[in-house]
């Protein structure tokens, strides 16, 4: 390629592989936050750098695979090729197997065709538009992004877990997509527990089960424990754990991570309690319930601030705008 290439050239002395992770385009921090978390869960030494808006990219050792399982606001992940250039070894799993071409334009002006060409003559090999083994994803920004990614795994079949399509719904239900979000930014990986404590209709509990890790839901109100049992049922899922109790006296003596959506407002059960005071328990319960280093994310109106607490470093905030009277706040705590 000459001096005048259009594609992205990777920066440092090392020249280490980087991933290219396409933002969606929410106007939100929190699909790069999403994004990051699920890095740092496979490679906590990662590096990022925004190449351009919604372009994330992550100097790191990290398997794309797990990350295009489990996020839920990116629409591509994949190791990116650096200059545009095919390796040896790229070439020849391009080669070996089938492929297809997908171009994502960023800027109106952009027309990919011709670049599409150009690396399709490049490549030679066999095209499958339907179930290729690989995708070959262009990213036409400021400059243009080439990554090698695999679209089928970030087929999440979202809509089939919306509320409405659940055995039992509630208005307060949270819809998939920002469900598993919020599990992501725990970093809890397959296998390891995740207590939900308000888990309503057990809309993170679903997301949770569906990416490997092991859920466990509490709330007080005896209709939503019922409700949510018919949910995982519903969709043939087995938590591990599913009780009617308080968050200021679980049962649980200790979990991998915590996340949940902080009850409020009318069509929630705060059994009368105060939101600030229902945080504040919480906060105390998970001293006892998460070892060091692992993280705690609440969702909550804006309007209630949450600050460091004894025990717990507030890391993150990301808002979330839903209407002119409600806006929520993610929060992600470290226990410390």
């Amino acid at each position: 390629m000459t001096q005048q290439s259009p594609w992205h050239r990777t920066s440092g002395p090392s020249q280490s592989r980087e991933l290219l992770l396409l933002l969606s385009g929410e106007a939100s921090s929190i699909p790069e936050a999403e994004a990051r978390a699920l890095v740092l869960m496979e490679d906590d030494s990662a590096r990022f750098r925004m190449g351009e808006p919604r372009i994330l990219l992550a100097s790191t050792d990290a398997d794309p695979v797990p990350i295009s399982s489990r996020v839920a606001f990116c629409r591509r992940v994949g190791n990116l090729v650096p200059d545009g250039d095919f390796g040896e070894e790229e070439l020849r799993i391009l080669r070996r197997g089938t492929y297809r071409l997908r171009t994502f334009n960023l800027q109106e002006s952009a027309d990919g065709d011709s670049l599409v060409s150009e690396i399709a003559d490049r490549i030679g090999g066999k095209v499958s538009l339907e179930n290729p083994n690989v995708e070959l994803t262009i990213v036409r920004g400021q400059r243009d992004y080439l990554a090698m990614t695999s679209p089928g795994l970030m087929n999440q079949s979202w809509a089939t877990r919306r509320p409405r399509k659940r055995k039992f719904f509630h208005p307060a239900a949270i819809f998939p997509k920002l469900s598993r979000a919020l599990v992501n930014l725990t970093r809890v990986r397959a296998g390891e527990t995740l207590l939900d404590p308000f888990c309503g209709t057990g809309s993170l509990l679903l997301e949770a089960c569906e990416v490997g890790v092991v859920p466990i839901g509490l709330d007080i109100d005896r209709r939503m424990v019922r409700g949510a049992l018919r949910n995982m049922l519903g969709f043939d899922q087995r938590w591990l754990g599913l009780a009617r109790a308080d968050v200021s006296s679980t049962p649980l003596r200790t979990v991998d991570a915590i996340s949940t959506d902080v009850p409020y407002g009318r069509a929630s059960s705060t059994s009368g309690s105060d939101t600030r005071h229902i945080i504040e328990a919480l906060l105390v319960s998970s001293l006892r319930l998460l070892s060091t280093g692992r993280r705690l994310v609440l969702m909550h109106p804006r309007s209630v601030e949450v600050q460091d607490h004894a025990g717990f470093q507030l890391e993150e905030e990301h808002h979330l705008y839903i209407h002119r009277n409600l806006t929520r706040t993610i929060s992600v705590f470290r226990r410390v």
